[in-house]
């Protein structure tokens, strides 16, 4: 319910700020427009637009007064009220901007907006404000550096907002040269420290991840796209353990004893139940797709994790040990 209700407010944030934007930028939109563009109802647009006003933004009608198409007036323009932080909501932003890390395709504007954050801070909340940096450890070990793929990022967003397709040229790890194709970007994912975009190859059936550091050149054409109404990216991020996304399968991994508090205190997929065991062992359960990435990460907890179901998980794993034997 408290995850739901955050959820709701995050889009009504989202779509306040978005139409103001618009407004503080001379657009008159219809309510009808808007709430196709927020993929919501004209009665929540007015509730969006009431909130407006009561923060101090006089909004106007047409020149019947009406509000299907609303307006700010240029004098409002110039004199809009001025919208300041709470002193929480900036310790929170210092310390997200924290957690992005050294590897940010954003690290130099995160690095100048601290300082201005920091400046904002009250006298008497200043002192946290200034020692988040000190109080906490980057740990940029196995992270990608995104900064050079920060303009690749911000033509992903801009093609994802307007449904636009991409030309892309793309070099997977094994290719000896890049590939050139139309790319049709749906999301973005950020996994184990590295970003994805999830979309589709219109040649293609099924839904293709990109790893953005891949992605050797990026265009956005002027050709739109419509998202497939069989994409569901809630689905698509429940159904699998990753980025990559196939048929789900049922999985129960045993634990030993000793590491059963360490899987208890992580969700690892939303889907998840745990079973106690008599000796303190703990079977963990859930259904997801990615038979690759399972293995891999069923791999790492060495001794400790077996494999219950389904077999060709269990015999996957099995061969890895094996081959891994061989070596040693």
């Amino acid at each position: 319910m408290a995850v739901a209700a955050s959820k709701r407010r995050d889009r009504q944030v989202v779509r306040i700020l978005g139409i103001l934007g618009t407004l503080l930028e001379g657009g008159q939109p219809s309510i009808c427009q808007l709430a196709a563009r927020y993929g919501t109802r004209r009665e929540t647009i007015y509730r969006d637009i009431r909130a407006l006003e009561d923060v101090g933004y006089p909004i106007a009608g047409d020149d019947n007064g009406r509000l299907s198409h609303p307006r700010l007036l240029p004098e409002a323009r110039r004199h809009a009220p001025q919208l300041r932080f709470a002193d929480s909501e900036i310790n929170a932003l210092l310390w997200a901007s924290r957690q992005a890390g050294a590897k940010s395709p954003f690290r130099d504007a995160l690095s100048s907006a601290k300082v201005k954050l920091r400046a904002m801070a009250s006298a008497k909340d200043a002192a946290a404000a200034a020692g988040i940096d000190a109080a906490v450890i980057d740990d940029g070990y196995g992270v990608k550096d995104y900064a050079p793929h920060r303009e690749t990022l911000m033509k992903l967003v801009e093609a994802i907002v307007r449904k636009k397709q991409c030309e892309v040229e793309y070099q997977s790890p094994e290719a000896l040269t890049a590939k050139r194709y139309q790319y049709e970007p749906y999301r973005l994912l950020a996994v184990g420290g590295g970003l994805y975009c999830v979309g589709k190859i219109p040649t293609y059936r099924d839904v293709t991840t990109l790893a953005v550091d891949r992605i050797r050149a990026l265009t956005v054409l002027t050709s739109a796209f419509e998202i497939d109404p069989d994409f569901d990216p809630d689905r698509y991020r429940r159904e699998s353990f990753g980025i990559i996304w196939e048929e789900p399968m049922d999985v129960t991994i045993r634990f030993a004893a000793d590491q059963a508090p360490y899987v208890r205190e992580r969700e690892w997929h939303p889907t998840q139940t745990i079973r106690d065991l008599p000796d303190g062992s703990i079977e963990l359960s859930f259904r997801a797709g990615g038979m690759f990435e399972i293995v891999r990460w069923v791999l790492g907890w060495g001794e400790s994790a077996e494999v219950i179901h389904p077999p060709a998980l269990r015999e996957k794993v099995r061969e890895q040990l094996a081959a891994a034997l061989e070596k040693y």
